[in-house]
């Protein structure tokens, strides 16, 4: 009884070490990439990141130049940030809002044979969100093409939905693409938060001087609520 039961510890863990890692693709110390983590509220953090294997000595010698340059760190982070401010400024033309970059930093660390650079910042209004689901679209909609593979997660707690273009890796909650062999003319990632109740309108019988006309007002201002949602995907969505 005892080997079952850690046979089946040891099968749990397993399982949650791959979810893990599944979760975290910006993270792996191997990828150069552009890592997203949603917020419930649309806003994203974003992790820029280049990946040099320590073993070669020239791409060493590439990492060492930022890790022992605070002037090649500033570089790098203000090269990153242009790039981020340009997608969001492609971005707020083509959606229904306003995105920003703001408070960016920059960082290197080593982790398994790998030096990594890394530029952290938050991404203002990346998504469209409501009470139940983020969508990304734009900027990537739009034009933009990272030179690196890109990684979106979404909200804790999130399931990823409808997703366009395929992912040639996907979790239960993110997605990696690569937009060297991926069209992100079509781009659409979907999560939805399976706990949310669908929001339905609640109305209160009320009685009127005779008109007839309570009810019919009710029902359009019913419609006008349930069509908006609707309304503002589209705009997050539009070319």
């Amino acid at each position: 009884m005892r080997r079952t039961l850690a046979a089946l510890a040891a099968a749990v863990l397993c399982l949650s070490v791959g979810v893990g890692v599944g979760a975290a693709a910006h993270e792996e110390p191997d990828r150069t990439i552009l890592g997203i983590e949603l917020s419930p509220d649309g806003n994203a953090t974003v992790y820029y990141v280049n990946s040099y294997d320590l073993e070669d000595d020239d791409q060493r010698s590439t990492y060492e130049s930022y890790a022992d340059n605070e002037s090649r760190r500033a570089e790098f982070r203000a090269d990153a940030v242009a790039e981020l401010e340009a997608a969001a400024g492609t971005g707020s033309e083509e959606a229904a809002w306003e995105m920003s970059i703001r408070n960016a930093s920059v960082r290197t660390y080593e982790r398994d044979g790998y030096g990594r650079v890394e530029v952290r910042a938050e991404w203002v209004r990346l998504a469209y969100a409501d009470d139940r689901r983020v969508i990304v679209a734009q900027p990537f909609r739009g034009g933009y093409e990272p030179d690196r593979r890109v990684a979106i997660h979404g909200p804790e707690g999130y399931q990823r939905n409808r997703t366009a273009p395929q992912p040639f890796r996907a979790q239960r909650n993110s997605v990696l693409l690569n937009p060297r062999t991926s069209d992100f003319s079509g781009f659409f990632m979907e999560f939805i938060d399976p706990d949310a109740e669908t929001r339905t309108e609640t109305t209160t019988e009320t009685t009127t001087g005779g008109d007839g006309g309570g009810g019919i007002g009710l029902l359009l201002r019913a419609l006008v609520v349930a069509l908006i949602p609707a309304a503002l995907v589209v705009l997050a969505v539009r070319r």
